[in-house]
């Protein structure tokens, strides 16, 4: 996976570069003011969000699940003081606090279960400062349906995310709609060993009605669409909300 977020060839791991800073300058100006803040980056892969707005003064926290990222995002670290990256898992780990601005972004959230989503707000909510706010990158319920409905497909890979050596894989697709997610189903032959292994992917949508529901449900007041967020598609929207009083 490591490989994939830091390709420049595509944005299906991780955005190129040119994008990041796009969006993080406009984090530092349009959400912060340019004043040194405190971050928390959840789902932060190898750090390019952090890293970025650690070098323009903020003090940035990133958690990932994933060992290569955060091992990679560690040992790009310029200042110990400014950022610090943890391997845990967002819906179990202790976020620590208190932090002027949550991040989670590039769809992550739907990746989670609603319960998951909602505890992740939640404790995102209880680590903020009291005027802290939370920003949301949402993948839209259109590009998840497609990706649903879309027609099984095969591939052919020397070296690539399921595998290091040669290997074929099958994707399957099924919408659910009235849960209203996506479920993909990838079952890969590694031509190295002879040996098949399946893995399952679940993206669930959520309508913006339902969002805002989740973030009032956590605590969150005005949640709100932010049309001047630069992205490169019509996939994803950023949300944000802030902290309310009780």
């Amino acid at each position: 996976m490591l490989k994939e977020h830091l390709s420049q060839d595509h944005d299906l791991a991780s955005r190129r570069n040119e994008w990041i800073d796009r969006q993080v300058e406009w984090i530092h100006k349009k959400l912060l003011d340019g004043k040194s803040s405190q971050i928390l980056d959840l789902g932060c892969g190898p750090g390019f969000y952090s890293h970025r707005l650690a070098q323009m003064g903020h003090h940035c926290r990133g958690i990932d699940f994933g060992p290569a990222s955060i091992e990679y995002a560690q040992a790009q670290i310029f200042d110990q003081s400014l950022c610090e990256f943890i391997l845990g898992d967002i819906r179990s780990i202790d976020f620590g606090a208190p932090y002027d601005l949550v991040m989670l972004l590039y769809g992550e959230l739907n990746v989670f279960s609603p319960s998951e989503a909602l505890a992740i707000f939640q404790n995102s909510y209880a680590s903020l400062s009291p005027q802290g706010r939370i920003i949301v990158e949402l993948q839209s319920t259109e590009a998840i349906e497609a990706t649903g409905l879309s027609e099984p497909s095969e591939q052919e890979s020397e070296a690539g995310l399921f595998s290091d050596h040669p290997h074929r894989y099958r994707i399957e697709n099924q919408w659910l709609p009235d849960e209203k997610a996506a479920i993909q189903t990838f079952t890969v032959f590694d031509e190295s060993n002879g040996k098949t292994s399946v893995y399952h992917s679940t993206t669930k949508a959520w309508s913006d009605d339902e969002l805002v529901g989740l973030l009032n449900e956590a605590g969150f007041c005005a949640p709100s669409v932010c049309t001047t967020w630069p992205s490169n598609t019509d996939a994803l929207s950023l949300w944000t909300a802030v902290k309310g009083n009780g």
